[in-house]
C-alpha cells in the first residue's frame, strides 16, 4: 500500500499536468476587434480576389484599409466605352467607393499614380515613401498584396508587390505580418468552362503557387461570398455582370478558401490571418 500511494500520486500529477497542457494547447478563437488589415493593390478592382474576407473581418470588428496605387485611367473596356484618361479615372474612383461602402470598410486610400507607369524610376522612389508613411500612420497588424507573380503578370501588380515587400521588410515590427494572395497550382482547372473571353484569359494566364507555400487558408461564409460578389459588381466599367459571375466561378476552384502566403514563409497551416 505504501508503494501504491507514490504511484497514485505520480499518476494524479501527470493527469493534472496533461489537463493543464491541453488547456494551454487549446486554441482560443481569434479576436479581430481593434486589429487593422491593410490591403495594397495596384488598381481599382484588384481587391476582388479577397473581397469575401474583407466582409468576414469587417463583421468581426477589424479596421480595414484598401489602398489603391494607380488611377486605373487606362483600363478601357469595349462594353463601357469610356475613353482613357481623367473621365475613366473618375468613374473607377467612384466604383472603388461603392466597393468599400458595400463591404462596410473604410473609404479607399488613393495614391493616384498613372495607370501603367509604376516602373518609372521617379515613381518607384516616391511610392516607397508613401507606403512607408501609410505603415507609420495606420500600423496594420496584417498587410495583404499580390505575390511576385502579380496575379497574372501585370507589371503594375509586380511593382506594388515588390515595393510593399521592400518597405515591410525594412520597417515592420515583430507583431506585423505581410501576406501575399496566391492561387494554388493544385486547384487550377484548365478545363473550367467560363462564359467570357476576359475571364477565360485570366484563368489561362493566372500565376499559381504550390499549395504547400500557401499556409494561410482563410474560410468565409456564404454571406461573405454574396457580399463580395455584390461589391465586385460595383466595377461596371471593367466587368459585365456575366464576367463577375465568371470571376467568382474561377475563385470557386479553391473550395471557399482564400489562400495567402507569408512573405517570410511558414510551415504551419493557419486558418486565421491575425495569428
Amino acid at each position: 500500500m505504501k508503494k501504491l500511494i507514490p504511484t497514485l500520486g505520480a499518476f494524479m500529477m501527470l493527469f493534472s499536468c496533461n489537463n493543464q497542457n491541453q488547456k494551454i494547447q487549446k486554441k482560443e478563437p481569434e479576436n479581430s476587434k481593434d486589429k487593422t488589415l491593410m490591403a495594397i493593390f495596384a488598381h481599382p478592382d484588384d481587391e476582388i480576389v479577397i473581397s469575401p474576407i474583407f466582409s468576414k473581418y469587417a463583421k468581426e470588428g477589424a479596421t480595414i484599409h484598401l489602398v489603391i496605387v494607380t488611377d486605373g485611367s487606362k483600363g478601357v473596356t469595349p462594353h463601357a466605352n469610356i475613353p482613357a484618361g481623367d473621365s475613366l479615372a473618375s468613374v473607377r474612383a467612384q466604383e472603388a467607393f461603392c466597393v468599400t461602402k458595400t463591404l462596410d470598410i473604410n473609404p479607399p486610400i488613393f495614391l493616384n499614380y498613372t495607370d501603367g507607369d509604376l516602373a518609372l524610376n521617379e515613381n518607384l522612389f516616391s511610392l516607397d515613401d508613401k507606403i512607408d508613411s501609410l505603415f507609420i500612420k495606420h500600423h496594420p497588424e496584417v498587410v495583404i498584396t499580390f505575390g511576385p507573380g502579380g496575379e497574372y503578370g501585370h507589371s503594375d501588380h509586380r511593382m506594388v508587390s515588390n515595393i510593399v515587400t521592400e518597405v515591410f521588410q525594412r520597417e515592420a515590427s515583430e507583431t506585423q505580418q505581410l501576406l501575399y494572395y496566391g492561387f494554388p497550382k493544385e486547384s487550377k482547372d484548365k478545363e473550367l468552362k467560363l462564359n467570357t473571353n476576359l475571364v477565360t484569359w485570366f484563368n489561362e494566364n493566372l500565376k499559381t503557387t504550390q499549395k504547400r507555400f500557401l499556409t494561410y487558408r482563410i474560410s468565409f461564409s456564404k454571406e461573405d461570398l454574396k457580399l463580395g460578389h455584390e461589391a465586385s459588381s460595383c466595377h461596371k466599367s471593367q466587368y459585365t455582370a456575366e464576367a463577375i459571375d465568371d470571376l467568382f466561378s474561377m475563385m470557386g476552384q479553391t473550395d471557399s478558401l482564400i489562400y495567402l502566403r507569408p512573405w517570410n514563409g511558414s510551415e504551419t497551416v493557419k486558418n486565421r490571418i491575425f495569428d
